[in-house]
């Protein structure tokens, strides 16, 4: 998630995409169980677009010394170490590389069948 993330990020600054890049699933990424875990994604995330921030990874962060909070994403550096090339996506290109993408199908049934659960609940 962090490094498809910073991926965008950069390719989107480096060609001028007018779009906001704003993460919001987190995830512990040393474990549940692991102190600090579950704010380490928010963190090297810092200094992207935008975030949406669940109110008990918002008390987790103002609780830590602001020396610990570093800017991990910079538009003008990241623009620059881009490597990717620019390239129009069609409809032919998209359902291309949506057939090869496996984690992408999953992650986004996964993604609409929670949605549609929590939609049924209320």
């Amino acid at each position: 998630g962090v490094l498809a993330v910073k991926r965008m990020y950069a390719y989107f600054r480096k060609y001028g995409y007018d779009t906001i890049c704003m993460p919001a699933s987190w995830r512990p990424s040393r474990g549940a169980d692991v102190d600090g875990s579950d704010v380490d994604e928010i963190l090297a995330l810092a200094g992207v677009d935008e975030m949406t921030i669940p109110p008990q990874l918002l008390d987790l962060l103002s609780s830590l010394e602001s020396s610990s909070v570093v800017r991990k994403c910079n538009a003008e550096s990241d623009a620059v170490a881009c490597n990717d090339p620019d390239f129009t996506l069609t409809e032919e290109s998209y359902a291309s590389y949506w057939e090869t993408n496996g984690c992408g199908k999953e992650k986004l049934k996964e993604g609409i069948d929670a949605f549609t659960m929590e939609t049924e609940k209320l």
